[in-house]
């Protein structure tokens, strides 16, 4: 089974999320995969390997490389894995959860 993740709320702005005058609390995997794809290595001082760093990966001809490392990058955040791929519109399907 699953295990779910919570953090304090942040909107699409990442300012924080406030219900009943007090900080909201939702589930946060998908904006831990988030930070994870748009983060590189280098932007965690506590963790200078965590991130990928999608647009450094504008411009390359191995696709597959970005899915590995996304893969790593996940399953080294405590997730399982499922499915990563890469649609043909551009998007980023990902189907992991924690473990």
């Amino acid at each position: 089974m699953a295990r779910q993740m919570f953090d304090i709320g942040c909107g699409d702005d990442y300012d924080l999320e406030f219900a009943g005058g007090d900080f909201s609390i939702v589930e946060s995997t998908a904006a831990h995969q988030v930070s994870l794809i748009l983060d590189g290595p280098g932007d965690y001082k506590q963790d200078p390997e965590t991130g990928v760093g999608v647009l450094n990966y504008l411009d390359s001809e191995k696709p597959e490389q970005l899915l590995n490392e996304l893969s790593k990058q996940f399953t080294g955040d405590g997730m399982d894995v499922r499915n990563v791929a890469l649609l043909p519109s551009g998007n980023i399907e990902v189907d992991a959860v924690y473990k």
